[in-house]
């Protein structure tokens, strides 16, 4: 007690003498290339008022620049144009004021509602994996997953049971990303992606990447085609299988479309003056793939790669996982806002809301049609590293969980 009472008259004192006051605050350092981007999108703004994704972006590197009224600002305009794709605080780290926290609960009272999923299956014991990609064999009915952190593809089998297939960095694999069955030629295909994100990544790694065939009845390695530098970076990230067996991977980084021939160990550009590229998939129809950009989703001719962008009325920017279904495209949107799950009608130009504002979604990445049903990772884990790049604590890691919509009952349907 005699230490609080004297605590208190130090205190009392110290208020009544006359202080210098501490020297103001330096401003935050903004690095060059957040304020070259801010400029750029400015810019690109003033040509298109109404372009709420760079909006939505800007908004995102205005919190980075430490400039919070402009962050809400920019809040304010999306929900005086409409956006209904809630806001990720994760994204806006600086940003803590009242004015912020009112436009976040109020865009995010306008994202809608949409809930047809259910839990298929959840990988047990696997918090450490951090998944991207899913994929299923028809023939011996097992899912294959591709890990992130632990460069590796885990097996499950129809009774949820989890196995490595291919493990830990074999064969130099790096971050797993898109994996893909082709059932007819017994071979799983997968590209990996140097990631500092991924378990015994060291900087000579630095923009590698590579794209693996394994062989499905045992998991040898059947091919290894390696691209990137660190001065010229690859990031192969998903991919599609044509009918006669030739691999389409897009590269994220390059902005384009690579192809490996059937029989070839070379990487070739298929297609290229697309936007930062993710989600591809081939249709029903031969002559057309599908690819999805940060600008929206592309059908690409196979026969002389033309190229017409989809145009509808709802966003369909930053898709990842790109799925085909009955003449509809399925795709996880999950680069700007809130992440959600749609169904695209390429002969309408109709866009349906299949998944949102599911509780256990964090940041879902890929999924894959089987029969009537779209199987996907809901909680990857992507966000669950420090700003080192560690992945955090077991403890504060989830199991990883795998939800399923039937597509027959989430059909659009005539009213």
């Amino acid at each position: 007690m005699k230490n609080a009472a004297a605590a208190l008259l130090v205190v009392t004192a110290l208020a009544c003498t006359t202080a210098t006051p501490p020297p103001p605050a330096a401003p935050p350092v903004v690095d060059e290339q957040t304020r070259n981007t801010i400029t750029q999108l400015e810019q690109a703004i003033a040509q298109q008022p109404a372009n709420m994704p760079w909006i939505y972006i800007l908004a995102t590197y205005y919190d980075k620049a430490h400039q919070y009224d402009k962050v809400v600002t920019s809040l304010q305009r999306l929900d005086e144009l409409g956006w209904t794709q809630g806001v990720r605080v994760h994204e806006f780290r600086n940003t803590k004021t009242p004015a912020f926290r009112r436009m976040v609960a109020q865009l995010d009272k306008r994202e809608p509602r949409v809930n047809h999923a259910q839990t298929a299956f959840t990988l047990r014991d696997q918090r450490t994996l951090i998944p991207e990609g899913i994929t299923f064999d028809p023939v011996d009915g097992n899912f294959y997953v591709s890990s992130i952190y632990q460069r590796k593809v885990v097996r499950v089998d129809r009774d949820g049971r989890v196995s490595d297939f291919i493990a830990d960095s074999q064969d130099g694999m790096l971050a797993g990303l898109g994996v893909h069955v082709d059932a007819e030629r017994r071979l799983l295909w997968i590209a990996t992606t140097a990631s500092e994100e991924m378990r015994g990544y060291t900087p000579d790694l630095q923009g590698r990447s590579i794209l693996f065939a394994f062989d499905l009845r045992d998991g040898s390695l059947v091919k290894k085609v390696e691209q990137g530098t660190k001065e010229q970076p690859s990031f192969l990230n998903d991919l599609a299988i044509l009918a006669d067996g030739t691999i389409l991977v897009t590269d994220t980084t390059r902005h384009n479309v690579v192809r490996l021939a059937p029989g070839s160990d070379t990487l070739e550009v298929w297609t290229d003056g697309l936007a930062f590229p993710n989600g591809i998939a081939a249709d029903d129809d031969p002559r057309y793939v599908w690819v999805a950009d940060f600008r929206g989703v592309t059908r690409v001719t196979v026969a002389d790669k033309t190229k017409q962008k989809l145009e509808t009325k709802e966003l369909l920017n930053g898709i990842d996982g790109l799925s085909f279904y009955k003449g509809a495209l399925i795709g996880i949107q999950n680069a700007i806002g809130k992440a959600r799950v749609v169904r695209i009608d390429p002969a309408t130009s109709s866009v349906t809301l299949l998944e949102a504002k599911n509780a256990k979604f964090e940041v879902p990445t890929t999924g894959v049609v089987i029969d009537d049903g779209y199987f996907f990772i809901a909680n990857p884990g992507l966000r669950s590293f420090d700003e080192n790049h560690r992945l955090w604590p077991v403890e504060r890691l989830e199991d990883p969980v795998m939800l399923r919509i039937s597509l027959a009952a989430a059909a659009p349907r005539n009213p």
